[in-house]
């Protein structure tokens, strides 16, 4: 008797939890009831308060990738809602453990769960370590998608569930994504981390004893890939360009070369074991843009000034570090974003989303917003 008590007491904690709402008006707290709409997805990983700074007037949707066991501010919920933008789940699928049947249900379990009684708006999947995908993981991938669609659409039709992809899908054909996109809302596909091409001594005519050769420093995000990725959605797939939305990095790549100076234009990393030229980010480190625009200012620093890559249309920089060493960084700024905007629109996708909103350094205000005002171009 005690334990059926006990139970009851811990289903009602579970539905007042639910429907606990802070915000000035209760409508607030309610997923939001909003029709089709174009979109831009600003992704956030910081959960220390950047979330106050975020443009609300700009972005339809913010998708966070917090901890399950963090309990999510109740103003970002205020906030969000109040301004007609979604809050959504940015939420990562072990590759590795997708195969066990109790995690999958579990792992579903927990996210429509939490999504309830955080009062948000949906789930964006990501397969981590994709690479590795074999064909029977990507049929599970595909039935979280599923099952995670049927159970939220169930229980309110205006939920949102999508996943995030290669930005093309010739780099992994394992992913089914004609059914996932049959239960997803929009597919979202990752535009960063996609720039790589290969110099090599093998390719000289002279014999050389450095057979291991080069790789060439090269933009983050090209808008040649971003077009071809697209199109081979839309051609090869069958997935119209209206079901995607294109992933812009908000932050830069940061090369080590060995050779040049600061007025270099190619820039050559050393090829080692550790190293595949045709994965960017085996050969770079991820640097933020808030970071990027201090090197940028920084008096102490030499630097050769913004370079423009005519084929990426974006740009980048040569720097010296402490230790003299020459780096190259490659990354986006307005003017390389906003052709990326047209772009998208030219292309007629869904929309477009930022990786991640917490790259910027919000005690420059200016030079963050000018990047969310950039983006602003896609609703124009």
């Amino acid at each position: 008797m005690k334990v059926f008590i006990l139970l009851i007491l811990l289903i009602l904690l579970k539905i007042v939890k639910s429907n606990e709402c802070n915000c000035v008006l209760k409508e607030y707290c309610k997923p939001l009831e909003v029709g089709e709409r174009i979109e831009f997805i600003g992704f956030s990983f910081n959960s220390t308060g950047n979330y106050l700074n975020y443009d609300y007037y700009t972005v339809t949707t913010i998708a966070i990738s917090y901890q399950f066991n963090y309990q999510i501010p109740k103003e970002l919920v205020c906030k969000s809602h109040e301004n007609r933008v979604r809050l959504v789940w940015s939420a990562i699928i072990s590759n590795n453990q997708i195969s066990n049947e109790t995690y999958r249900n579990e792992f579903i379990d927990t996210i429509v769960e939490t999504i309830q009684m955080e009062n948000m708006d949906g789930v964006i999947y990501e397969l981590d370590n994709p690479n590795d995908l074999t064909s029977e993981n990507s049929d599970y991938f595909t039935e979280i998608i599923k099952k995670t669609y049927n159970k939220l659409k169930l229980i309110n039709w205006n939920y949102q569930i999508s996943a995030k992809f290669p930005f093309s899908p010739n780099i992994d054909f394992s992913y089914n994504y004609t059914e996932i996109s049959y239960y997803s809302d929009y597919l979202v596909l990752m535009d960063y981390n996609i720039g790589s091409r290969i110099t090599s001594n093998d390719d000289d005519d002279d014999d050389d004893d450095d057979d291991d050769g080069y790789c060439l420093a090269s933009p983050n995000s090209p808008n040649p890939l971003i077009e071809q990725g697209v199109h081979n959605f839309t051609s090869t797939i069958g997935i119209p360009a209206e079901r995607l939305v294109l992933t812009y990095p908000w932050f830069g790549l940061d090369f080590i070369c060995s050779n040049g100076n600061f007025s270099s234009v190619d820039c050559l990393v050393t090829k080692t074991e550790n190293i595949t030229c045709n994965d960017i980010t085996s050969f770079s480190n991820q640097i933020s843009y808030g970071e990027i625009l201090k090197i940028l200012n920084d008096n102490n620093i030499i630097n050769g000034g913004l370079n423009w890559n005519l084929q990426s249309q974006s740009v980048f920089f040569n720097y010296y570090d402490k230790q003299g060493n020459i780096h190259q960084i490659h990354f986006d700024n307005p003017k390389s974003l906003f052709i990326k905007v047209f772009l998208t629109k030219r292309l007629k996708a869904k929309g477009i989303a930022a990786q991640s909103m917490d790259n910027l350094d919000f005690n420059d205000l200016v030079n963050s917003y000018n990047m969310f005002d950039t983006m602003a171009y896609f609703f124009m």
